[in-house]
């Protein structure tokens, strides 16, 4: 059973100047511990989406099913307790300030049921799920920015939820306290088995954490898919420039149409990129290609990346050989499942 599916969700606003689409017919399936990225530029809909996910934002038409209920449908004490099962954190962490951190940790427990002894306890494990034992009696003004989060995702994760949804939470903090940030909640979906769908305009967070995203663009989704068929196939141009914010493959292209001399060919050279991940290399390709063709490469540019726990890689050669020894070798390439592109 899928953790969130939704379903042709529309939600539009009413101005007196005009409506407002921010999302338009989207349907989505988030799988139970998927780290699930939806990116996309401002004024794409994304936030609007993860807060229809929760009902913060109700949508004028659709579908929002988490956890086999259709939440549009629940009557509301009966949302109240599936809500519990949702937890949201943001990007200007929204803590209170006169309170201090296990008091911020401990607000949404309130009418729990649980004891004073049993609230402190929660707190505590919380504050060591976090690594933030020491600012138990902090104020969050005495926090730097990755610790505000921290008390945050702590908060979020009081009332045990199943779902942890992060609305661009990493937009506000510098890019090592983002990383370590990354780094605790990959380490959250694995320890609680939580479910993650996370919100952002970087293309460098979805490519750390996530293991499937969905592109926005305009209020639609324009694709979607596992992290490493989206880097390695991507379709939609909105894609292709937020992959190119992550990765110097876009200056081989610069190169192209600059006629740099790096990238001049010979009467008898090709020049490829190849596009290839750990279950299409276990053959030493290259050297494969000069012993089976009568053929020579150079190598101009290459790059490995780690997605999702996979290597994918980027290779930009010159096959320098006779017309049908080059045909030939390229058609080696891709029967080894290889993407191969014709740059020049």
């Amino acid at each position: 059973m899928n953790k969130i599916e939704l379903k042709n969700i529309t939600k539009i606003f009413k101005t007196k100047e005009q409506d407002v689409h921010a999302v338009k017919d989207v349907s989505l399936h988030v799988e139970e511990r998927d780290i699930f990225g939806v990116i996309g530029f401002s004024g794409a809909g994304k936030s609007t989406l993860i807060r229809c996910i929760n009902l913060l934002e109700r949508p004028t038409n659709g579908e929002v099913w988490v956890n086999g209920k259709n939440l549009l449908e629940l009557k509301p004490k009966e949302l109240r307790e599936e809500r519990k099962k949702i937890g949201m954190i943001f990007q200007h962490f929204n803590l209170m300030r006169s309170r201090t951190v296990a008091q911020n940790i401990a607000f949404p427990l309130k009418g729990s049921g649980l004891s004073k002894t049993e609230i402190q306890a929660k707190v505590k494990e919380l504050l060591n799920l976090v690594e933030l034992t020491d600012k138990e009696h902090a104020y969050p003004s005495q926090l730097s920015g990755g610790q505000k989060q921290r008390v945050a995702i702590a908060r979020a994760l009081a009332n045990d939820p199943t779902i942890l949804l992060c609305d661009e939470a990493t937009s506000a903090l510098d890019p090592q306290t983002t990383q370590s940030i990354l780094a605790l909640l990959k380490d959250l979906n694995e320890k609680l088995k939580i479910t993650i769908v996370i919100i952002t305009h970087e293309m460098a967070v979805v490519k750390a954490i996530c293991n499937k995203v969905a592109i926005m663009e305009n209020g639609h989704v324009v694709e979607e898919g596992g992290i490493i068929d989206i880097f390695a196939n991507p379709k939609s141009e909105v894609t292709k420039n937020f992959i190119n914010t992550t990765t110097s493959i876009h200056q081989i292209y610069e190169m192209i149409e600059e006629g740099n001399p790096l990238v001049q060919l010979e009467s008898d050279e090709v020049m490829l990129r190849l596009v290839y991940s750990s279950s299409n290399t276990k053959e030493a390709l290259m050297a494969n290609l000069v012993k089976k063709f009568n053929v020579e490469f150079n190598i101009i540019f290459g790059n490995v990346e780690v997605l999702s726990n996979q290597p994918l890689g980027n290779l930009v050669i010159k096959v320098k050989g006779n017309k049908d020894d080059v045909n030939a070798s390229i058609n080696y390439v891709k029967e080894q499942g290889v993407k191969v592109e014709v740059l020049k």
